[in-house]
């Protein structure tokens, strides 16, 4: 199914900026267009229900993600149609975005309790019609709605059977390159708040990820592994020998002798949650070609499935 047959060429609303100044107007003016435009008035759900859903969900968890992106949805009991809007906000408006960037493209979805799944799947397929930076400039200096409906038109984007990696995964923030010494590799680490980061080589190439893990074996002696107990040496400093090294020592110097989780961007999610749950992987590199996409955590799975649908 192409998405354009999902947003009708009456659900696309550019100027947002100059109508609403806080969420509630702006959840209100958005319903107000597809009350009007759309068979939603005919559905017997009066608009202040839908709207004290959609302001409920606010308040649970902003559904802002980020890089100018906001997703308000409600699934609605009893709603017999699905209800899908693009709005436009070229200046961008404060909607408590974790980065705390401006939202400039909100894409508003009502869904039957019942058919929770095309939630998701249809937000993942104007996503991938978005994130090109080309058709965000795009969209942004179209004035007309009607022309930024052709644009999505055009490009035949369609709505996948699966939910897919590429339509679940974070961009990767943070990475490490091969001539990074251990030292510079623990800042980055530090700096990140996280547990582990990809080494990604000239022109973004996957190599591979150094963790906390790595930095704290590394020190040990290799019999370590096999022991059960170390009561007779439980006073060594553990950190000794990473301190006496040369401080010099990069990553491509250390030989890391184990698979990476990798997956195609076209890995299905209960290939996914097969993966983090018989295999215990809690985290997954999407890789293309060799380079890197982007990644998919356990958080993943609960902030953009479980509390989606």
């Amino acid at each position: 199914m192409k998405l354009s047959f999902l947003i009708l060429r009456e659900a696309v609303l550019t100027g947002l900026e100059n109508k609403h100044k806080n969420k509630r107007e702006l959840l209100s003016g958005i319903l107000d267009l597809l009350f009007e435009k759309t068979s939603l008035k005919d559905e017997g759900i009066s608009k202040e229900d839908i709207l004290q859903n959609l302001i409920r969900r606010e308040e649970e968890l902003s559904t802002a993600v980020g890089e100018g992106f906001a997703f308000p949805h409600a699934r609605i009991s009893g709603l017999k149609g699905f209800y899908m809007l693009l709005g436009i906000s070229k200046q961008g408006l404060e909607f408590a975005s974790p980065d705390r960037k401006p939202v400039n493209f909100f894409i508003l979805s009502l869904v039957s309790s019942d058919n929770p799944n095309l939630l998701l799947k249809s937000r993942a397929a104007l996503m991938r019609f978005l994130l090109s930076d080309e058709i965000k400039e795009r969209v942004l200096e179209l004035d007309s709605a009607d022309a930024i409906w052709k644009l999505l038109d055009s490009s035949d984007i369609r709505i996948n059977e699966d939910i897919l990696a590429r339509d679940i995964m974070w961009p990767q923030i943070g990475s490490v390159s091969p001539e990074m010494s251990l030292k510079e590799v623990a800042f980055a680490l530090h700096r990140a708040h996280i547990d582990s980061l990809p080494v990604l080589g000239e022109g973004g190439r996957f190599l591979g990820d150094i963790s906390c893990y790595d930095l704290f074996s590394y020190g040990l002696p290799n019999f370590f592994s096999s022991l059960k107990t170390i009561s007779f040496i439980r006073h060594m400093d553990p950190f000794e020998k990473y301190f006496q090294v040369d401080q010099n020592l990069k990553v491509e110097d250390i030989k890391f002798d184990r698979e990476y989780p990798v997956i195609s961007p076209d890995t299905t999610l209960m290939e996914i949650i097969f993966e983090m749950t018989t295999n215990n992987k809690h985290l997954l590199y999407v890789i293309e070609n060799g380079k890197l996409l982007g990644v998919i955590d356990r958080f993943s799975i609960v902030d953009k499935v479980l509390l989606t649908i």
